[in-house]
């Protein structure tokens, strides 16, 4: 009797198959015809940069569409992607950039690469899309939300930690942002993050760390829609104050975390138009906020969008730096890499800078030794470190494992539980376009200690409720 439904099922899963491995081998078809047609050179630099955009952007699409609307963390790794290492491709479109290839970032001298190296870098992105791509896809399956289940007792517990840490977050990042304006602005964060820690006391520091496993955590947990906003809009108002600091991506990276969770939550597809009305108004909000970094904490003039997406992509020019001088960071990938590792915990200093430490310092030095120790700074790239750490086949087997990854998030993602520990990490997986190559794991490992502080937290708190009830009782 059940011979016919299962023989559906495996026909099913063999026929999506085929539809993946078909899509795959199509698209890296298409990167080795452009290769081709480039080492014979009928397309130049910038036509080749102007299909590699179309391709990612095909991608993007395609990842929406087999993946329910959207409903898997590789879509939003793509977009991230492609702002991070095709902004300045998609502002050349837009008429804002006349040099894709040209280095700006940081330096005082701006210099352009050669036509190998640009070609290897737009290799490099689109084996990576495809790579990561790969594997989410040809094990993708569709699978129902989580119910909240036995976990839905800890949601009042969630809005007490929440509700008790409101005033001192709010305190904390009042406090911060009073001592980046007094002390050099944006830049404080990366030249004296020891002074702007010192100028909170640490029981406030430590009760401040509460508020972002509760407000994921009521998103996971809470169905009611009002409550629901009411501590979104409670929460984000909290931490205004540090986007008016000029910091904006770790806020920007939870905001899409969350967005992906109330997606894998309520079991919908995501609208294209939604998806554009926020990507138009984090662009937006991004753009003001970026006018914020100034020396002085003054506000310029707003920029435009295509500039700042065409500053998104300046990650571009971390991954040309690395391809071309790839014999300069190799023999301190080991070290990059255990620095990485403790991210999480040790927060840099470019004011004491050591040499072969960080990969992103190693970067900036390069670019302009005068302004590094200054505060300003170039950002890091996976795709960067994956071609120091092995060139085309460094990039190709990272990019893989890198699926495998997102993939085990979507997995993981079927439980309460495992939707929560997936929505802390993923910020920074998301970050990993314009990150380290690890700094995912180190910020796993400190969501593990939070996770424990919750737990025990939680042990504590059902004793104080048992206790009151008692004594209620006896009164």
């Amino acid at each position: 009797m059940n011979s016919l439904p299962t023989t559906g099922a495996a026909g099913a899963a063999e026929c999506t198959k085929l539809g993946a491995a078909l899509e795959v081998l199509g698209y890296l078809s298409l990167i080795a015809a452009a290769t081709l047609c480039f080492l014979i050179g009928w397309l130049t630099c910038d036509l080749a940069a102007v299909l590699t955009l179309l391709m990612l952007l095909s991608l993007i699409g395609l990842a929406w569409k087999r993946f329910d609307g959207g409903r898997h963390p590789c879509f939003f790794f793509l977009c991230m992607l492609t702002l991070f290492q095709a902004g300045r491709m998609i502002a050349y479109c837009a008429g804002s950039t006349q040099d894709i290839f040209r280095v700006t970032l940081m330096t005082s001298y701006q210099f352009g690469v050669s036509r190998d190296v640009a070609a290897s870098v737009l290799l490099s992105i689109a084996l990576s899309a495809v790579c990561i791509y790969a594997p989410c896809r040809w094990n993708y399956r569709p699978y129902p939300p989580p119910g909240s289940g036995s976990f839905a007792r800890y949601l009042p517990y969630l809005y007490f930690l929440l509700s008790l840490s409101v005033p001192v977050q709010l305190y904390k990042n009042y406090r911060y942002y009073q001592y980046a304006r007094d002390h050099g602005g944006y830049l404080v964060f990366f030249i004296d993050h020891g002074g702007l820690a010192s100028s909170i006391p640490i029981v406030v520091r430590a009760i401040s760390l509460i508020s972002l496993p509760a407000i994921v955590g009521i998103f996971v947990l809470e169905g009611r829609i009002k409550f629901l906003r009411t501590a979104a809009a409670v929460y984000f108002l909290v931490t205004s104050p540090v986007l008016l600091t000029g910091a904006r991506g770790a806020i920007f990276s939870l905001i899409l975390s969350l967005w992906y969770l109330s997606k894998v939550k309520s079991g919908k597809r995501m609208h294209l138009y939604a998806l554009g009305l926020v990507g138009a108004g984090l662009v937006l909000v991004g753009t003001w906020i970026g006018s914020l970094r100034d020396e002085k904490g003054e506000s310029y003039a707003l920029g435009g969008p295509a500039e700042f997406i065409a500053d998104q992509g300046a990650s571009l020019n971390v991954t040309e730096v690395a391809v071309a001088y790839r014999q300069r960071f190799t023999p301190h990938i080991v070290s990059y890499l255990a620095s990485e590792l403790q991210a999480a915990f040790v927060v840099s200093d470019q004011t004491k800078y050591v040499a072969g430490k960080r990969f992103a310092d190693d970067v900036a030095m390069f670019l302009n030794p005068v302004t590094y120790p200054l505060g300003f700074g170039s950002g890091s790239a996976y795709v960067a470190e994956a071609y120091v750490l092995g060139g085309f086949w460094g990039v190709t087997l990272i990019s893989g494992l890198l699926g495998i990854l997102l993939h085990g998030l979507h997995l993981f993602a079927r439980s309460a539980l495992g939707l929560f520990l997936v929505a802390m990490i993923l910020p920074d997986v998301l970050w990993m376009a314009r990150g380290a190559l690890l700094d995912w794991a180190s910020a796993s490992i400190r969501v593990g200690v939070s996770l424990v502080l919750l737990l025990m937290g939680w042990w504590l708190y059902r004793t104080i409720s048992r206790i009151s009830g008692v004594l209620w009782q006896s009164n």
